[in-house]
């Protein structure tokens, strides 16, 4: 009986973890295709803004609330980076009528990806530095690596969920592609990485690494790896720019 009890367990989890990671990429999507730039972006914004909530609310890794504290500033501090590296207006292309590459649009394409890089290189540092500093003065140094590990996949997942902002400035790229081929490539083998880290959340919630306090520990192992695959859509960022 409990271990058919422990199976319906299981699959209930299994299905909140999918319903969620779903639910969670349509919005984002969505946000990303609404009409003018700077709706799209405010969207978005609201859209991560919300993911953090509930991740933080729901927050399904070991750590105490120093740990939480320390990884939602990684992520604010991210996205408040990211959007303004992403306010001013993109070109929607780079290339002119006979199909050559115009630098100054490109320059200007490249710069939001540039500035949030760095961005983001240094959050995780500050991030990395603040967390090993916390570990070191506890006075009972239990679990130390567990801990830290834990503080850092989240100060990285928080961090990288951001990227997730350039959605709309790649969709509104994509038309403008000369190398329809590789544009198809970059979007193949992104949505392929997101589905490969939306797997990793079956695979923690199998081998039980949450916090076994939370309500709904599987809510947010879910949403673990759709921020972390912010850092995916980056990629398919500059990847569209150099196959453009």
């Amino acid at each position: 009986m409990s271990r058919t009890t422990n199976a319906k367990k299981t699959a209930n989890a299994y299905i909140t973890i999918a319903f969620t990671q779903i639910l969670t990429v349509a919005f984002m999507f969505i946000a990303a295709i609404l009409p003018f730039s700077t709706l799209t972006l405010k969207a978005s914004i609201l859209v991560c803004s919300l993911i953090l909530l509930v991740f933080f609310t729901l927050w399904p890794l070991r750590g105490g609330k120093t740990d939480c504290i320390i990884a939602l500033f990684a992520g604010i501090s991210s996205i408040w980076c990211a959007s303004l590296s992403l306010s001013g207006m993109l070109p929607s292309s780079v290339i002119d009528s006979e199909s050559s590459v115009i630098m100054n649009k490109f320059i200007a394409a490249m710069r939001p990806y540039e500035r949030w890089a760095v961005s983001f290189a240094l959050i995780l540092v500050t991030a990395t530095f603040v967390s090993f500093t916390r570990q070191m003065l506890r006075k009972k140094r239990t679990n130390l690596v567990r801990n830290l590990s834990h503080t850092l996949t989240a100060c990285v997942a928080t961090a990288a969920l951001p990227g997730w902002l350039f959605l709309p400035s790649i969709i509104r790229f994509m038309p403008s592609l000369r190398n329809v081929i590789g544009g198809y490539i970059v979007t193949a083998i992104c949505i392929f990485g997101i589905i490969v880290f939306s797997a990793m959340a079956y695979i923690w919630h199998k081998n039980e690494q949450y916090n076994s306090n939370c309500i709904k520990p599987e809510v947010g192992m879910a949403l673990l790896p759709i921020m972390l695959s912010g850092m995916l859509i980056y990629a398919a960022g500059l990847g569209m720019l150099l196959v453009a």
